[in-house]
């Protein structure tokens, strides 16, 4: 029971009119451009997101690109304009691992001990079975929750260090046994990855995809992203989104922090749609590239995971896709194989609750096969802005309450003391009980469930929901100790 409220918590993460400027295209496609752009307009408006960059490929060249909205301060928005993608940066990461499978530095299916012989985690599963494949594909058995407490926590230790503390967390499932999400599969291969290639991590993603992909405006750093132009991420607040200074973790780049911008983005999909080459460039064999497009192969079910893409059947169609979010951006890439398209969609805001750019990408597929784009974005609005007004009321009921508290129900407990069991019960226990079992859930019992900072987590992506949260938490163990009070006082007398 415990688990499962938690896991419900957690799927919210594993939980203004917009003018569009700055366009470009480098060829005229065989789709129409007004409807795409006409339904992004609507969908910005609806979810009320400051600047979207949208790139189209087909047929193996940039078919469509164009901005919308703004980058933040009073910037222009452009196809050009460097975003953090999220967990796109897991797709980067599966590309990498190939090349130095294809180097014969790196074996898919050697045990990750092979390359950290120190890599240990508690627990009765045997660590020694987990492979790189394993890594890939997310089958490794460790939890979800590892790679979610270095966000909540907003970690500052290296990726070595993080990876060794692993010694302490317990693998969820034996290796191969299970698909479970962690972002600490793809820290670990990162770090395998920083050992084992002659460059290192970084020096390997720019000179071995960056480069021959042409990708001019993609980074590995904040500080070098900020200087080439980043956008501004954006947070909600009370319905309006509002910039922030984001998030980033330079012990968690190979899982979800490389920044890149919708053009680079484009040729990065025509490297997928060209079976691992662009232009005169080849970046995989076609046989390591259809490999990083196969989902992994776990004992119990199925899994549509495979090496940093998911594979998914749509209308009869094969789809490989991912989306990414980080505090305040939202990617979504999606593509096709056997009709060589493709569609990745990038914005500065990003909310659990509304994470608008996959739904996007996905409405602009339906756009290009003729259909009518269809998105959930109404629905997250609804949800988001009834969990917020909600939350209000609550708060606002709750201060009239404390206020009330001693001028009508001390008043009536003091003129009508009850006796017996259930009188007291009834207008005593119970109203405290209820009382306190809110500031139980959230301050203990949620937070224990979870095994990490989960408020911290939620907070970097609604910050107005989780404060107004703890403050409801927090008027109502007031309210609680305020009811003792006035009985402790009345019973004195």
């Amino acid at each position: 029971m415990k688990k499962t409220f938690v896991s419900f918590f957690s799927l919210l993460l594993i939980l203004n009119l917009v003018i569009p400027t700055a366009a470009a295209s480098e060829s005229y496609p065989d789709f129409d451009t007004a409807v795409i752009d006409t339904f992004i307009e609507e969908e910005m408006r609806t979810s009320r997101i400051p600047g979207l960059a949208l790139g189209i490929v087909k047929n193996g060249e940039i078919a469509y690109l164009k901005s919308y909205g703004h980058a933040g301060n009073g910037r222009t928005l452009t196809p050009q304009t460097p975003f953090l993608i999220g967990s796109l940066s897991k797709s980067f990461t599966a590309v990498t691992t190939m090349q130095l499978v294809e180097e014969g530095l790196l074996n898919l299916d050697t045990p990750v001990r092979e390359y950290l012989p120190w890599f240990e985690m508690a627990g009765e599963y045997d660590v020694s079975t987990m492979t790189v494949r394993h890594l890939l594909v997310q089958t490794s058995g460790i939890p979800w929750n590892a790679g979610l407490t270095t966000l909540a926590e907003d970690s500052s230790l290296t990726l070595e260090e993080e990876i060794r503390a692993l010694k302490d967390i317990a693998l969820a499932h034996p290796p191969g046994k299970e698909y479970i999400y962690s972002n600490t599969n793809y820290n670990i291969l990162g770090l395998i990855v920083e050992k084992v290639s002659e460059q290192g991590y970084m020096a390997h993603v720019e000179n071995d995809i960056f480069k021959p992909l042409e990708m001019q405006d993609s980074y590995l750093s904040k500080n070098d992203g900020i200087d080439g132009g980043m956008s501004e991420g954006h947070l909600k607040w009370f319905s309006f989104p509002v910039a922030t200074d984001v998030q980033y973790l330079d012990n968690s780049l190979a899982a979800g922090f490389i920044i890149s911008s919708a053009e680079d983005l484009s040729r990065y999909l025509l490297m997928h749609l060209g079976e691992g080459s662009y232009k005169q460039s080849m970046l995989l064999s076609e046989t390591g590239a259809a490999e990083l497009h196969t989902p992994g192969e776990v004992t119990d079910g199925e899994s549509e995971y495979a090496m940093g893409l998911v594979v998914r059947e749509v209308d009869g169609a094969s789809l490989v896709m991912h989306d990414g979010a980080t505090q305040g951006f939202n990617s979504g890439m999606i593509f096709s194989p056997e009709d060589q398209w493709g569609v990745v969609v990038l914005t500065n805001f990003a909310g659990q609750l509304e994470l608008p750019a996959m739904g996007v990408a996905l409405g602009i597929a339906d756009i290009m096969q003729g259909n009518s784009p269809e998105t959930d974005s109404r629905t997250r609005k609804m949800v988001y802005l009834g969990l917020l007004m909600l939350l209000i009321t609550l708060i606002a009921f709750t201060i009239r309450s404390i206020i009330l508290l001693p001028k009508k129900w001390a008043v009536k407990i003091k003129e009508n003391r009850p006796r017996g069991f259930f009188p007291v019960f009834g207008r005593i226990v119970l109203p405290a009980g209820l009382e306190l079992l809110v500031p139980y859930l959230i301050f203990i019992f949620i937070p224990a469930g979870a095994g990490f900072s989960i408020w911290n987590l939620f907070a970097l992506f609604h910050p107005d929901l989780v404060y107004s949260l703890l403050l409801l938490a927090a008027l109502m163990l007031t309210k609680a100790l305020w009811r003792i009070y006035l009985l402790l006082r009345i019973r004195s007398n």
